[in-house]
């Protein structure tokens, strides 16, 4: 029987948020999600929201809604709680690796003792409780206190045995006493005692039902106690403590996650609803999946019997007289990011992702796209892990995705047309499994689909345009291995990437995929000249604008300077870059495991690393340009899966691990001809600082900027298809308010362009 196959379009339900703008260059823009939210929090105007990546505001008046990440605020991702205080005016960011943001109207503050702290084990701010001036967070060893006023940390209490390290959910306070929900109990302490430090003061409470057990919420109000068990094999145990007796208030849900005071009454947050008791223990309502369609709620804020839901798949949900609104930013659905394409200004990225040894995550089968500053989301839900994707250079609209284990599919649109495997192709299935591992992809010059198909004995295949099917086996030279990537050169020669220490294969078909006698093929070990093996664990590889083939391995970079001499029987060899950074001279990235290589208009290297984040490199590698990190730069992650440049405008996207960000690049891909020149910004402001941008370009020409009186204040070669001008003459002064011409050529001057700008101080 044939598989049943699902698939959902979602397009993003925003407020009165604007779409995203285009971002000047040197400017960084995220496009993490916010539809997995875990936490929510208000102040008198605001309602905030807190996914992993990021919080985003909504203003209760306007419905505007504003982006907190680490691109333009916070200093991390990997959220964990968020809490704001009305009393000290901050929001308080807490993160799993101990890291914390204060956040003021027009200014961050961080803390990063915790996360800098040598600690064994978690981290994590689970909760924070703001008691005047002090915000009480409770974390994966222990509670540290946080004078806001002072803005530092003030005391770190460890409350385990012995003054040992205690994970502590949540913590509750009652003006008498201070209570802590942990792993191993619910401890209590006086808070008049000032001397909360010393772990006898803490007291663990026996009475509880099997009181050692892990409580992760807690809630108190005038020495009543309601407090959630875990309970891993059955149903949570939610006890309730009144009038000196223990009972079980609810044990209906698998899971609680969550035990919330508003407006006097007091919200239980389970996997499936949001139940809402008097303070007194009464139920009173509820809100289920028959009132949210899809509900999973993780935490909840009331007011004026307005409920602001932060939910797991639907972002802010606002709930008031049964009617239910989503709110989110526009960005694409998950954070998982692998690979990506782009074409004619829209940037498609896959949401699959695979173990270091290649095995798979199972997430469903996921393409995120961008176009005209505006995110949607295509699921194919029966199937998982797309692993690549590849665009009709012909049609930006029909595309194809490479799954690690569900073969190849085809898409027009956001609908799917087919799905490829070995009941209707040449594509194999792993031997004796029902998976069909497909990753590489390459379009040729006939525009015939060259296709990648791991750990079978015909391990390439070619969708012909118009046409059927081929496959090859290459004398099983290659069969039955890993194949990661493919890629076409100017040549036509088609180039494997063979993981696991397998070096590279190269083919070429003479352009006839029908006949196989006359084809060139050749296994490649990484030599040097020396014919030493510099390493076949390779990772990935590219073409620059000269041919030349690019190579990143876990030794860093290669470079084959003579690629159509492949074939030939000897000579054939790598050669390493040698790149000098002040007055170190060392191999290009030599210790580092190179996961991508993209090349932008002005041949310049976008390399991404396994660890050690992003690099852009001169156009021969002796040089770097950038190199950015998540110290330096709003990277969410050093692990680079991928980077795809927008040739159009310059825009480098990277995909990571913790979602996916983008920079504006200097360069754009030239062209022959000047095509849409055009200066932004134009006017220039008198409060504009960035750099002044020209654009459409022929590649590399020459670029003179005058006033009106002919005097050159500022001369540039372009990059690729663009030139950028700090608004500054020679003498690093910025310019005074007038006219001024931008006079552009090619070398020998027989291509020209003319274009103004108004300049205003």
């Amino acid at each position: 029987m044939a598989k049943k196959i699902f698939y959902i379009v979602l397009f993003i339900i925003t407020g009165s948020l604007s779409t995203q703008a285009q971002i000047g260059v040197g400017e960084w823009r995220d496009h993490f999600p916010f539809f997995y939210t875990l936490a929510i929090t208000e102040s008198p105007d605001k309602v905030f929201v807190a996914s992993e990546s990021g919080v985003f505001s909504y203003d209760k008046n306007s419905k505007n809604i504003e982006k907190l990440t680490k691109v333009n605020m916070l200093s991390d991702v990997g959220i964990s709680e968020i809490a704001y205080s009305d009393e000290n005016n901050v929001l308080v960011v807490g993160y799993a690796n101990g890291n914390v943001d204060l956040i003021y109207e027009t200014e961050k503050f961080n803390l990063s003792d915790i996360k800098r702290e040598a600690i064994s084990g978690s981290k994590s701010i689970n909760h924070i409780l703001f008691i005047n001036e002090y915000a009480y967070l409770a974390c994966g060893f222990g509670i540290v206190v946080v004078n806001l006023e002072k803005r530092e940390v003030k005391d770190t209490y460890y409350i385990g045995n012995l003054g040992t390290s205690l994970i502590v959910n949540q913590l509750a306070f009652d003006n008498n006493f201070l209570y802590a929900a942990t792993n191993e109990g619910i401890y209590i302490a006086d808070y008049a005692n000032s001397n909360l430090v010393d772990y006898s003061n803490w007291q663990l409470i026996t009475t509880v039902p099997s009181y050692t057990s892990n409580f992760n919420t807690i809630y108190v109000q005038n020495g009543n106690i309601l407090a959630n068990q875990v309970n891993e094999s059955f149903n949570d145990q939610v006890y309730a403590y009144k009038d000196g007796v223990w009972s079980v208030l609810n044990n209906d849900y698998s899971s609680v996650r969550e035990i919330v005071e508003t407006e006097n009454t007091v919200q239980l947050i389970t996997n499936k609803n949001i139940i809402t008791y008097s303070d007194g223990f009464i139920f009173q309502d509820s809100i289920t999946s028959n009132d949210v369609s899809g509900f999973n709620p993780f935490d909840v804020s009331v007011t004026n019997n307005t409920f602001w839901i932060a939910d797991k798949g639907r972002g802010l949900i606002k709930y008031q007289s049964g009617n239910a609104e989503s709110v989110a930013p526009n960005a694409p659905y998950l954070k998982n990011s692998f690979a990506i394409a782009i074409d004619n200004n829209k940037v498609f990225v896959t949401a699959g992702a695979l173990t270091p040894t290649w095995a798979n995550f199972f997430l469903n089968g996921a393409v995120y796209i961008l176009e005209n500053e505006r995110w949607s989301s295509v699921f194919n839900f029966s199937t998982s892990d797309y692993v690549s994707v590849k665009i009709d250079p012909y049609n930006d609209d029909h595309y194809f995705t490479g799954s690690w284990g569900g073969g190849l599919y085809e898409y027009n649109g956001k609908e799917q047309q087919e799905n490829y495997r070995e009941t209707n192709s040449t594509l194999q299935n792993v031997t004796g499994q029902d998976f069909c591992w497909v990753k590489g992809m390459a379009f040729d010059s006939e525009n015939n689909l060259w296709v990648t198909n791991s750990g079978v004995e015909n391990p390439v295949s070619v969708k012909i345009n118009g046409g059927g099917w081929e496959s090859f086996s290459f004398d099983e030279r290659i069969s039955n291995l890993l194949i990661s990537d493919i890629i076409i050169t100017e040549l036509d020669h088609k180039w494997l990437l063979l993981p696991n220490g397998n070096g590279l294969f190269v083919f070429d078909d003479n352009q006839t995929i029908g006949n196989e006698n006359d084809d060139l093929t050749k296994k490649l070990s990484i030599l040097d000249e020396n014919g030493k093996v510099i390493s076949n664990n390779v990772y990935s590889f590219a073409e620059d604008l000269d041919g030349n083939i690019w190579v990143g391995t876990d030794q860093g970079i290669v470079v084959y300077y003579n690629p159509g001499s492949v074939f030939e029987e000897s000579g054939f060899y790598a050669q390493r870059v040698i790149l000098t950074i002040g007055e170190v001279t060392q191999y290009l990235l030599g210790t580092e495991i190179v996961t991508t290589i993209e090349i932008d208009g002005a041949n310049r290297k976008w390399i991404g690393t396994q660890s050690s984040g992003a690099y852009l490199v001169s156009e021969d590698g002796s040089e770097e340009i950038n190199h950015f990190t998540t110290e330096n730069s709003p990277l969410p992650s050093n692990r680079i899966n991928d980077i795809g440049i927008n040739h159009d405008t310059g825009e480098i996207f990277f995909a990571t691990d913790q979602g996916l960000v983008s920079y504006r690049g200097s360069a754009t891909m030239g062209s022959d001809e000047f095509r849409d020149v055009y200066v932004y910004p134009n006017p220039v402001r008198e409060d504009y600082s960035g750099d002044v941008t020209i654009r459409g370009l022929v590649s590399d020409v020459n670029v003179k900027i005058t006033d009106i009186s002919g005097n050159i204040v500022y001369e540039t070669t372009a990059e690729g298809g663009q030139a950028t001008w700090n608004g500054k003459n020679f003498n690093g002064q910025r310019v005074s308010t007038g006219v001024y011409l931008v006079f552009c050529s090619n070398e020998d001057g027989s291509k020209t362009y003319i274009t103004k700008l108004l300049f205003i101080r």
